[in-house]
């Protein structure tokens, strides 16, 4: 009879590894992901190669299920819903195995993501992000370049390192924004039925300011708060 430790030694080796794919590119590519059901997992990396770590919930192999190309400095991975060779239209999906996706790209990247049933997070990239999903969190994290998220039924987490143009929607989601220190801010949030910083619900828009305004952060909800954080008082 096998003993416990065996037979789990066993089982560790029957399941396969998570698929992996590694890209030479510059210091900047171009990275586009896509997913559905599962999460993505971005994070920065020194150096200019992309590397994507995958696997299925379920423990099987999960390289058919995926489009992964680099184009130069252009990489892309798609989770698609089924085998990829079969390219079914998502409107056929019938809540596929979730995947899960970690991204490592270099800190000067510019990311576009979408996902559904997702939880996407994103840290250290310093390049633009454009992030979007239905039922999928999103956390941004250390971010210095332009950001532009929106979200139906997903909370929004944003704390960048440094503050360039911003621009969040959400429907059934909250918001939080941590401004760095010494921020230059023009922030507008406009809502129906959302909170700003604990207030009460409204129906229209505030604005506040910080340092020199320059840069522009246009929050808009439905049926989502907004908490704002700052060091320094709005003038």
């Amino acid at each position: 009879m096998l003993s416990l430790s065996t037979a789990l030694i066993v089982v560790l080796a029957s399941a396969p590894a998570p698929a992996s794919w590694r890209f030479e590119t510059g210091a900047t590519p171009e990275v586009s992901l896509s997913a559905v059901n599962g999460s993505i997992q971005v994070e920065a990396v020194e150096g200019q190669t992309v590397s994507v770590e995958a696997r299925r919930e379920d423990g099987a192999d999960v390289k058919s299920f995926l489009d992964v190309e680099q184009d130069g400095d252009e990489v892309s991975v798609t989770v698609c819903c089924g085998p990829c060779e079969e390219r079914r239209a998502a409107s056929r999906c019938d809540n596929p195995v979730p995947v899960h996706l970690v991204v490592k790209v270099p800190r000067g990247s510019e990311l576009e993501v979408s996902a559904v049933g997702a939880p996407v997070k994103v840290t250290g990239v310093t390049g633009s992000l454009e992030v979007t999903t239905v039922n999928g969190d999103v956390s941004l994290i250390g971010s210095r370049g332009r950001l532009e998220v929106t979200t139906v039924g997903g909370s929004v987490d944003l704390r960048p390192d440094d503050i360039d143009n911003t621009e969040v929607s959400t429907v059934s989601g909250n918001v939080k924004l941590k401004l760095p220190r010494d921020a230059g801010a023009r922030v507008e949030f406009s809502s129906v039925g959302g909170r700003f910083n604990g207030g009460g619900a409204s129906m229209g828009s505030i604005e506040r300011r910080y340092g020199d305004g320059k840069h522009p952060v246009e929050v808009s909800t439905v049926n989502g708060s907004f908490d704002l954080q700052s060091d320094s008082a709005a003038n």
